[in-house]
């Protein structure tokens, strides 16, 4: 049995601030920035950029991309995103045996507290999401997904990153489909609004 080693770099501080993008109903990533759309703005255009692989957050710092703030928000986000079980078993039965684990000290610290089991944690990826709003802002946000074993990666890697890619891109299609549906139903009532005021 291959044992799973947690990354050795964890964030030393717990951050409070957390930001999530539920904007036209999609549910999409933890996100780390400064500003957002305000209530009644909403998405016109997003754009995604390659996500990019850690094992640890000194390793997103050290690729100097991210600001150490951004690394440890991101990963601290992605550790939430982690499934979570309330017993061992349940955890093993759904990821496979020995792939699961109670988090550390630091990785309950980070989450808000133990008590729970998950599939252990190798590393997250991090990104980037441009988009554009109906007011002609442009704004940025940093985006996240954890990286974790299970019975299909079996602890490796390449694989677990591989499929961590997958669940991004599916995100992210849903996020641009999502865009799509609201500039659409946006351009339809506008042309409705205008019809009804030519025939007056």
């Amino acid at each position: 049995m291959q044992k799973q080693t947690h990354p050795t770099h964890l964030p030393r501080r717990k951050r409070s601030a957390r930001l999530s993008l539920a904007m036209m109903g999609a549910s999409a990533f933890g996100l780390t920035a400064c500003t957002q759309p305000a209530e009644d703005e909403h998405l016109t255009d997003v754009r995604f950029d390659e996500p990019k692989s850690y094992q640890s957050v000194e390793d997103c710092v050290a690729a100097n991309v991210y600001t150490r703030s951004a690394c440890e928000d991101a990963y601290e986000a992605s550790l939430e995103s982690v499934p979570r079980f309330d017993t061992l078993e349940a955890c093993e039965a759904e990821h496979g045996e020995g792939a699961c684990a109670a988090p550390t000290d630091e990785q309950a610290q980070a989450a808000g507290g133990g008590g729970w089991f998950m599939p252990a944690m190798m590393g997250y990826m991090v990104g980037n999401m441009l988009a554009n709003t109906s007011r002609g802002r442009s704004f940025e946000r940093v985006y996240q997904e954890p990286v974790y074993r299970n019975r299909q990666n079996q602890g490796n890697w390449n694989a677990a990153t591989s499929q961590a890619s997958q669940r991004v891109n599916q995100r992210n299609e849903a996020m641009r489909s999502s865009v799509v549906q609201n500039r659409q139903a946006t351009t339809r009532r506008g042309l409705g609004t205008r019809s009804a005021s030519w025939g007056s």
